[in-house]
């Protein structure tokens, strides 16, 4: 697997937006010299950046998995560690699954229902929320059973995972096993998402399933959906998804009915093909230094923004609440955009910038109108007080 190189084109973009030609010509060295720029910055950490999440449901936390292989509880109003725990995994067979991890920002993981689950080269482990302590796991003798796009998922009581081609549904309280489906009859990839009492899930070979959460009979089943590579985004009784034909301007966005999986609207040949976010009515899409908003019921444009495309290598990301969608570049520069009109409202910059060194991933969660930003920089908090 080899890490994304730096792209010249999106380089010069950037710096048409703003940034400086400085910044092509002569690498990073402009930005020692810069004014300095700072979001509405509640706290900072250095050492818990990587993937985070919030919980579902009333139990208020954040959840860090860092680059380090440790996952941690940090409280989202002061970033003071409440516990940490490193995470069991097994021994690297080859130099890639160190690089996996030290690259793809941390385990896999989710929180809700009063536990944290994360999925390692060790297999399904599942921590206690408020106090970090192992419950129980689930060991995979086959770490290439366990596909690396994403998961698990947790809600409805149960432990979501994806493993072997299938889907499993473990007990949360307790890691019994309540169901699994069959991978002769449609094997799985670890693209999940979950909402109600439904469970989304990406066909291998293509096509999005929805089981029923609780008992795993398939609900539908919709084969218009073409590789799908980012979790599907579910807002208002609708399924927001979308797929790259592999050639410029050839993404396609669609939204399917939750209940039935029909399709309620589809826009082709997109000049987009980035990940997804939903709040208040709209769906937004980025791609590079583009980012489109549509309406959430019929995917009407409602506005386009220009985005300053990150400097570093790896990939950006996106979240949306409260009015208000976060875009984080691959440079640790986080931008807000009132999500109504499109306007920026807001940015954040590091106090260093590396353009041609680590390998950076940036992973966003929002509540309210807070935002929390991971990554190898470490995990900022931003925007009013939760």
């Amino acid at each position: 697997m080899t890490a994304p190189q730096l792209n010249r084109r999106r380089l010069l973009l950037s710096a048409a937006g703003g940034l400086g030609a400085l910044a092509v010509a002569g690498g990073a060295g402009w930005w020692a010299h810069r004014d300095a720029v700072r979001g509405p910055r509640l706290w900072s950490s250095s050492g818990a950046g990587g993937r985070v999440v919030l919980p579902t449901g009333a139990q208020r936390g954040l959840f860090a998995s860092g680059y380090d292989g440790t996952v941690r509880s940090l409280d989202p109003g002061t970033g003071a560690v409440r516990w940490s725990r490193a995470v069991k995994a097994a021994p690297p067979v080859n130099h890639l699954d160190g690089w996996q991890l030290a690259n793809s920002g941390g385990w896999h993981l989710a929180a809700g229902d009063g536990v944290v689950s994360v999925v390692s080269t060790a297999g399904v482990q599942v921590l206690d929320a408020a106090s970090g302590e192992p419950r129980w796991e689930v060991p995979l003798p086959e770490w290439s059973e366990t596909p690396e796009t994403s998961g698990p998922v947790i809600g409805a009581g149960g432990v979501f995972a994806v493993h072997g081609a299938a889907l499993h549904r473990y007990d949360a309280a307790d890691g019994g096993l309540r169901w699994s489906s069959d991978p002769e009859a449609a094997a799985v990839t670890g693209v999940l998402a979950l909402a109600g009492d439904a469970v989304y899930v990406a066909g291998r070979d293509g096509g999005l399933l929805a089981l029923d959460a609780r008992g795993g009979a398939r609900l539908w089943t919709q084969d218009a959906v073409v590789a799908v590579e980012a979790p599907p985004v579910i807002h208002r009784g609708l399924v927001h998804l979308g797929y790259s034909g592999g050639q410029p301007d050839s993404y396609t966005a669609l939204a399917l009915d939750a209940a039935t999986g029909q399709v309620r609207w589809q826009r082709r040949r997109l000049p987009v093909a980035g990940p997804l976010a939903a709040a208040d009515r709209t769906v937004c899409l980025l791609s590079g230094d583009r980012l489109m908003a549509l309406d959430a019921d019929t995917g009407d444009t409602r506005w386009t923004a220009g985005v300053p495309v990150g400097m570093g290598r790896g990939m950006s990301s996106m979240t949306a609440a409260d009015g208000t969608v976060y875009v984080g570049t691959n440079d640790d520069r986080l931008f807000a955009f009132d999500l109504a009109t499109g306007r920026p409202r807001w940015r954040d910059e590091p106090e260093q910038l590396k353009s041609d060194t680590e390998y950076t991933r940036v992973f966003l969660t929002a509540t309210g109108s807070t935002v929390f930003s991971g990554s190898r920089a470490g995990l900022h908090a931003l925007g009013s007080a939760v």
